[in-house]
């Protein structure tokens, strides 16, 4: 049969786009199936769609593109098939209702499926004369508005079936809003099994991922951890999303000081090799309809703490079997649940494992399979069109190779080509991963794949420090820039304990720069790896560990080095902890009493004894590459304390005034060197 999707956009990030592509790359398998898109706003979709699925937008919001329709005459008009309390209504329009009943004029889909209530709405309408149609319900019942639920009720009553993702949803609608003459059920969503090998839960990083959303409270959450970290201070939270909370969120991680703790990572896909790093999953949402990064993280193998709240989680998580449930907007119960895995490994390994099995019922296969039988039940035609997007690749078309990357614990990585991209991965032998630097004169590196398409880069390789980017060599010496899939860094997040405290430091992190995989190597003889950065007051602590042959004589020194014409050094006493670390402390009226311009810039060094040469303060021991948003800490402001002809005298260079204010900031370079700021703060 063929099955179509009709979603507002295939080509962005979230829980509704996932679900809806696992759901049709394992329907696929034996059916036609094409996912309507009615908007296009990128070039590419973000997540990988498989070629057997076709795709169809509808409408071109690329800023760029030739074809951009969002100053088209009808898409200025608004829409008048579209439910008016629509959250998303503004954004439709009389081409967005034009669009999607031509497409389903001609379309001959035997079974049509509405992703959001407006695109139901369309499906009631439009949907092609004999098609099962089929909404699907990705929020609640009762999260819309009661202006929403009575404009949706004749198009839900025009359906054949409605379909929630969890049982007390369903029960939820067939109480408040009953539909005599369509089908409501639950089917769960799908996750299907990682690309990459499940946590061991041994590490001491907590990771939740979803929109920077307020129902998804990440201010309690990050509150809540501000007393795990109390308690356990070498333990870390990574939220993995975007949403316009994200500023929000910043304040509230600075206002606590927990910026060494709380790190926001941005929007990250492929997820699963994020939730891997991680020893304990998490989720503090106020409501879910299903709770997909639940099912996500569990397939990973990691236990999960969550909020008990409508619907999902209590039907997805077996409280003290592979998770714990907690009162929604409770910060000490969140608190006390994440300290309770985090100080019985036992239990954490325990519960990682069963949530590893549990989860194993949201496979893409047994829901996939719920949707056969409903469409079967429903009377859709049953004659198999299976594969019917997908066009084999001809006989010597191009080859576009494609791997997955993993760090092993010692450094060494593995390239594995996943299967396709036109050539079977069993012919590996004869082709090689060559990873090249951007000088010329840096010879490339060179490593066979074997028969099973898998090449080694062993651990203590010789990478000059740089980015490397990686090819695929084919016989003929022909070079292929290889895509990245997965890039699975967990082995170097183990990078500190496995560098000898007398060095060298060699790190060789992967990455994805641009879809293609890259490298990026650090090589240092000596190495001053900063750690804990605290601001109390006016002061900057800055904490480390020293990378070095033998053990300095004398005492150690922080330097502070300005850039740019007006050089200038600054020193400040250090002190050792233990028998590799280092401390210092700078008072930031030293470098602001001596700002030269608007924007001074420092490098930070460490001078390991009064007769040693400097080490430059860096952080690269870890599986982060580019730390500088991800890490950021907040900026201290004071009063200047120059004598006013100096300030007259910036503020005539500067064509102003003088300013009474400075802003002083550490922060992360491209290189993850420790850069200070001095920076002019008008009084506004």
């Amino acid at each position: 049969m063929k099955i179509s999707f009709l979603i507002h956009t295939i080509y962005g990030i979230g829980g509704t786009i996932r679900t809806t592509l696992n759901l049709a790359e394992e329907l696929a398998d034996r059916h036609e199936v094409e996912i309507v898109s009615v908007f296009r706003h990128r070039d590419d979709p973000i997540f990988a769609i498989d070629p057997r699925v076709t795709v169809v937008p509808l409408v071109d919001t690329r800023p760029a593109s030739p074809s951009n329709e969002t100053k088209h005459p009808l898409q200025l008009e608004p829409a008048a098939c579209l439910p008016r309390s629509e959250a998303r209504y503004k954004e439709y329009s009389r081409l967005t209702d034009e669009r999607v009943q031509a497409h389903y004029a001609g379309s001959d889909a035997d079974v049509v499926i509405g992703t959001r209530p407006g695109l139901v709405a369309y499906v009631a309408q439009f949907g092609p004369e004999g098609a099962v149609l089929i909404g699907q319900e990705h929020m609640t019942h009762n999260h819309h508005k009661p202006e929403l639920r009575a404009e949706m009720y004749d198009h839900l009553a025009r359906l054949d079936a409605f379909v929630t993702v969890s049982e007390g949803d369903a029960a939820s609608y067939r109480a408040q809003m009953p539909l005599p003459g369509t089908r409501v059920l639950a089917i769960p969503n799908s996750v299907p099994e990682p690309m990459v090998v499940p946590s061991d839960t041994s590490g001491t990083t907590v990771v939740v991922a979803g929109r920077l959303a307020s129902e998804k409270k990440y201010q309690v959450l990050i509150e809540a951890f501000g007393k795990v970290v109390a308690a356990r201070p070498e333990w870390t939270l990574r939220i993995c999303g975007w949403g316009n909370q994200k500023d929000r969120l910043r304040r509230k991680i600075d206002e606590l000081g927990l910026y060494n703790s709380v790190h926001l990572m941005g929007p990250r896909s492929p997820i699963e090799p994020e939730w891997v790093k991680g020893a304990i999953a998490v989720s503090t949402s106020r409501h879910e309809s299903f709770g997909m990064t639940l099912v996500e993280a569990m397939r990973c193998g990691l236990p999960v703490v969550s909020t008990d709240c409508d619907y999902g989680p209590r039907e997805i998580i077996e409280d003290g079997v592979d998770g714990l449930l907690v009162p929604v907007g409770d910060v000490e119960a969140i608190a006390d649940a994440l300290l309770k895995l985090i100080d019985d490994e036992e239990l954490r390994r325990r519960m990682g494992a069963a949530a590893l099995r549990n989860a194993r019922r949201f496979a893409p296969g047994p829901v996939a399979k719920q949707y056969e039988e409903l469409f079967a039940e429903l009377g859709a035609a049953t004659a198999s069109r299976g594969g019917a997007g997908h066009v084999a690749r001809a006989a010597g078309e191009q080859f576009t190779p494609l791997a997955d990357c993993l760090v092993a614990d010692d450094g060494g990585l593995t390239v594995s080509l996943v299967p396709g991209g036109g050539r079977p991965v069993g012919r590996g032998a004869g082709l090689h991963l060559v990873c090249t630097h951007p000088d010329a004169a840096v010879e490339a590196r060179r490593f066979a794949f074997d028969a099973e398409g898998r090449a080694r880069v062993p651990a203590g390789a010789q990478f000059p420090e740089g980015v490397w980017t990686c090819q695929v060599e084919l016989p003929d010496g022909e070079r292929i820039a290889l895509a990245a899939r997965a890039v699975d860094q967990r082995g170097s997040m183990r990078a500190v304990a496995r560098t000898p405290a007398g060095g060298p430091v060699r790190n060789l992190v992967p990455y994805v720069k641009k879809g293609v995989l890259s490298l990026r190597s650090w090589v240092r003889p000596v190495h001053a790896e900063v750690g804990e950065i605290r601001l109390t007051g006016q002061k900057i602590t800055i904490s480390g560990r020293l990378f070095a042959p033998g053990t300095p004589a004398g005492d150690p020194a922080l330097l502070l080095r300005r850039r740019g014409k007006a050089h200038a050094e600054l020193t400040f006493p250090a002190s050792r902890e233990g028998a590799d670390g280092f401390r210092a402390t700078v008072p930031c009226a030293a470098p602001a009493d001596r700002q030269s311009d608007a924007h001074d810039v420092w490098d930070l060094w460490l001078r390991p004894a009064p007769d040693a040469q400097p080490v430059r303060l860096a952080r690269v021991l870890d599986d982060v590459v580019e730390k500088g948003s991800l890490f950021p800490y907040p900026g201290i402001d004071l009063r200047k304390r120059r004598p006013l002809a100096t300030l007259r005298g910036v503020a005539r260079r500067l064509g102003g005034k003088p300013q009474e204010l400075v802003t002083v900031k550490v922060f992360y370079s491209a290189a993850n060197e420790l850069v200070l700021n001095v920076v002019d703060k008008p009084i506004k």
